[in-house]
């Protein structure tokens, strides 16, 4: 070729070339551009063959197959990122808005370690799904784990400390919670060292501890149990009452009372506050009441109609949940009783006098308490006789505002107030719920001490108290089961006390029908005050302490269930 011919050539070709190079970069970006719109094409389509459970069946979900969606980057453009390297996949993520939610990257971006200063870090037994979770959380605020993913990102966020991240995780994970997973879940926390999630299933299982007994809560280790049966005392303590008999003879002046009410306890101000309707539609009963595990036991029995008009009493017994509002039938007591005291030692319940549940009339001389004693299981839902009342010179009054033979519980042992039919004096005899025997506890409480033919309430630890009266006062005593001895007397207020009362921190709380109100007495001192009734009349009330999820305080407790409904199964 001739030489000008040549140099004609490398001129076009230079021109050429700085053409291209001009290009060069709008090129390039468009590349880009290019590359990303077909990564976010390919997420669209991959879309229907995923799993239910968001993992694709034969395909990678995008972000695996496409790198650039891999990138996480906070506000500014311009900011260093950091290159994580996870299990198998690497991400490229701006640390400083990483940092602001994870006290590990925290740490790493202010230490000066060579991962931080180098731009890589190495994760690789965080697996990459689980970080893609994190990072989709932190950078998109995007949440869409499935039951299957939510361990593993739970695991993961535990170790990089990202508190957040874990409440979502808590949050996503509650519903699904039930009695086929719960332990498989609770043993994954402990292995892997993850206390939110630990939380989160202890939370589940102390919430249904006994409903769960079963096929769950009886078989675990009974230092777990104690700490499942703690936490449901954690929500703010309520004071209840529930009208515990109703048979009155003829058609009732109001209606009767069907609610369990509760109000904050005092000093704290507060109304009271339906919290949930008896399990059942009748007219008569007569139930006796218990509190343990933080639930409330009913037992007794209510009147059901039989043919066109005959009535017959049915046996029944049920355990309401306040952290769940929701009732559930128990076993009965064998016995047929009505008007008997309860204890609580440990985890059981005592069935202690009473007598016969059919019996609608008010008690005369020819009425029998029973002396045998029930104890109950909650674990397994069973009753079972115990040693018996040592009845013999022993008797105890009758009354139909009470529960039949007082009783009090304390120091793993159950107390009982009666009187020596010979002497009128008053003795306590003392269950001794490891042994199964009954002793007397001497010196009797002689009528030259106290004249105290009415017994009203025996509760307290110690010493015990005693409260009681005659025509002319009511009055208040105390024995100590330390030292073996009687305290003073001290006045009451003179007025009628029925039901069932409560000893809490040194107060007694008491329904007082003649005073329309509850009686709140220092049993330590002179002074007592009334509490406004719940809004129905005061019969036959027990008072007894629940303690209702923190949600749950302004309103009184769990879901009501309605009158009339069926308890759930």
């Amino acid at each position: 070729m001739p030489r000008r011919g040549l140099r004609a050539a490398s001129r076009e070709g230079l021109s050429v070339a700085a053409g291209w190079l001009a290009w060069a970069p709008l090129v390039t970006c468009g590349l880009a551009c290019l590359s990303r719109a077909l990564c976010h094409l390919w997420a669209l389509l991959s879309l229907p063959w995923r799993r239910p459970g968001g993992a694709s069946a034969s395909l990678l979900e995008p972000w695996e197959s496409c790198p650039e969606l891999r990138v996480y980057r906070g506000g500014g453009a311009e900011a260093e990122l950091l290159t994580v390297h996870t299990r198998p996949y690497s991400f490229q993520v701006d640390l400083t808005r990483l940092a602001g939610e994870s006290a590990y990257f925290r740490a790493l971006s202010r230490s000066g370690m060579q991962e931080a200063v180098g731009g890589h870090l190495r994760l690789d037994h965080v697996p990459s799904g689980a970080f893609h979770a994190i990072l989709q959380w932190v950078f998109l605020e995007r949440f869409g784990l499935a039951e299957e993913e939510l361990l593993p990102a739970m695991e993961a966020a535990s170790y990089l400390l990202l508190p957040g991240f874990l409440d979502r995780c808590r949050l996503a994970l509650r519903p699904l919670l039930g009695p086929q997973n719960c332990l498989s879940h609770l043993h994954f926390a402990e292995a892997v060292g993850c206390p939110e999630l630990r939380a989160e299933v202890c939370g589940y299982l102390s919430a249904h501890l006994l409903e769960l007994a079963v096929p769950v809560t009886r078989r675990l280790p009974p230092r777990l149990r104690e700490e499942l049966a703690g936490l449901r005392l954690q929500g703010p303590p309520k004071l209840c009452v529930l009208q515990k008999e109703s048979v009155t003879r003829g058609p009732p002046q109001q209606p009767s009372p069907r609610g369990l009410y509760c109000r904050p306890l005092p000093p704290e101000e507060g109304g009271w506050h339906c919290a949930t309707h008896l399990p059942f539609q009748a007219d008569k009963w007569s139930f006796s009441t218990a509190q343990l595990l933080n639930y409330l036991f009913i037992m007794g029995g209510y009147r059901e109609k039989r043919g066109a008009r005959g009535f017959f009493f049915r046996m029944a017994a049920f355990r309401y949940n306040p952290l769940t509002g929701v009732w559930h039938p128990t076993a009965s007591p064998q016995k047929r009783r009505r008007h008997f005291s309860t204890a609580v030692v440990g985890h059981h319940i005592y069935a202690i006098g009473g007598w016969y549940l059919d019996s609608l009339l008010a008690p005369d001389s020819s009425t029998c308490l029973y002396a045998a004693v029930e104890r109950y299981d909650p674990w397994a839902d069973r009753w079972a006789f115990v040693s018996s009342l040592p009845m013999g010179d022993f008797s105890f009054a009758i009354s139909l505002f009470h529960d039949l033979p007082l009783c009090a519980a304390h120091a793993g042992s159950i107390y009982t107030l009666g009187t020596v039919q010979r002497t009128g004096e008053k003795l306590l005899l003392r269950y001794d719920v490891d042994a199964d025997t009954w002793q007397e506890l001497l010196p009797t409480l002689t009528r030259a001490d106290a004249d105290l033919p009415g017994l009203y309430f025996l509760g307290g630890t110690e010493p015990l108290f005693v409260v009681g009266g005659n025509s002319r006062s009511n009055v208040v005593t105390s024995f100590s089961v330390a030292s073996r001895q009687w305290g003073p007397l001290r006045p009451l207020p003179k007025c009628g006390l029925a039901g069932q009362g409560l000893a809490l921190g040194g107060l007694l709380y008491m329904a007082s029908p003649d005073l329309g109100a509850i009686l709140m007495v220092d049993l330590a001192g002179p002074d007592w005050a009334l509490l406004p009734p719940p809004p129905s009349p005061l019969g036959y009330e027990a008072l007894f302490l629940l303690h209702f999820p923190p949600q749950a305080a302004g309103t009184g407790g769990g879901a009501a269930k309605g009158e009339g409904e069926e308890p759930q199964r």
